[in-house]
């Protein structure tokens, strides 16, 4: 359950306002300062209009407050279901793409709606279609991705929606947009600093702009790979929870080294964490890092780095 008061505190003091600031006539400091404290509840639509004055929209809210079972992506993403193409997962895909767009057709989801209509029929063109294109540069999947894109480079700040959204259609993104993209996450996700559990989710976001970028623009994938390595440092050592992602980060570093030209040096240490990772029960993770590290080392020894797709990550 969101504790809505202290949700609405943290982001008032985020955003460094005082209660005064907030003061209306038919909504008090007193008001605000006992909502705050959890001495009383305010009507929804007090709380939108006090939301709208600080500029926080209520997907925000909710994702700062930890609430999912009101969003619409996390409702959708459910029903669809993993897909890898069997023609069970296809018709889950068909009816997801139906379902978003009869709920535009009637005003329901918004933004969310809107935004899963087009995911969908991204997948779907890229389940479908059999070309030697990357993915981001086939027409079909252009057209459906760039007004994600337009979408998260014009939002003033990024909320759930935005982290969603960035993580749904990355891989119909283009290098250049996954560079530009990622770069906003960290500068538009000021709230998240102040949050354990939405410091991991940022460190993933910023992953998830490195595994895109790896096979294609090795700069900026160093550069997102510095950000998520600052960002782990800031961050509590002692977490448990943490032990994953700073494993997860040596692998990182292995490819990244191997791509740079220490091709041994960078698949030693690659393939370091792949005990860590069966010692912990993780096997899922030990192939997949196994499998990513020997790939890129064959077609780098064979010199065609450019044969592994950019959107490998997929593959897990």
């Amino acid at each position: 359950m969101i504790d809505y008061g202290a949700t609405f505190k943290r982001l008032r003091e985020d955003k460094g306002l005082k209660i005064v600031d907030l003061e209306q006539p038919n909504i008090s400091r007193s008001l605000i300062g006992k909502f705050e404290r959890g001495q009383t509840r305010i009507s929804a639509d007090r709380l939108d209009k006090l939301l709208s004055d600080m500029g926080v929209s209520h997907d925000e809210f909710l994702f700062l407050g930890g609430d999912r079972s009101d969003n619409y992506i996390y409702m959708k993403l459910h029903e669809m279901g993993v897909q890898t193409g069997e023609p069970k997962e296809m018709q889950q895909l068909e009816a997801m793409i139906t379902r978003s767009t009869n709920d535009l057709k009637h005003g329901r989801g918004g933004i969310g709606a809107r935004f899963m209509r087009e995911f969908g029929i991204m997948l779907k063109y890229g389940i479908d279609k059999e070309t030697d294109k990357q993915f981001y540069d086939r027409v079909e999947v252009k057209k459906h991705v760039q007004p994600a894109v337009d979408f998260l480079k014009q939002a003033e700040t990024w909320g759930r929606i935005e982290l969603d959204i960035f993580t749904l259609f990355y891989p119909g993104m283009s290098p250049t947009d996954l560079l530009a993209l990622g770069r906003l996450a960290i500068k538009r996700a000021h709230f998240y600093s102040q949050l354990r559990t939405e410091q991991m989710r940022l460190v993933d976001i910023i992953y998830t702009a490195f595994n895109g970028l790896i096979y294609a623009d090795i700069a900026g994938a160093a550069e997102m790979l510095a950000l998520e390595e600052s960002v782990l440092n800031g961050m509590d050592e002692f977490m448990t929870d943490l032990t994953t992602k700073r494993l997860r980060l040596i692998s990182s570093k292995g490819l990244l080294k191997m791509l740079q030209g220490d091709i041994e040096g960078g698949y030693t240490q690659a393939m370091s964490v792949v005990p860590a990772y069966e010692i912990a029960g993780m096997n899922k993770m030990s192939e997949f890092t196994k499998k990513q590290a020997e790939l890129t080392r064959k077609e780098i020894l064979a010199g065609n780095p450019g044969n592994i797709p950019h959107t490998y990550s997929m593959l897990i």
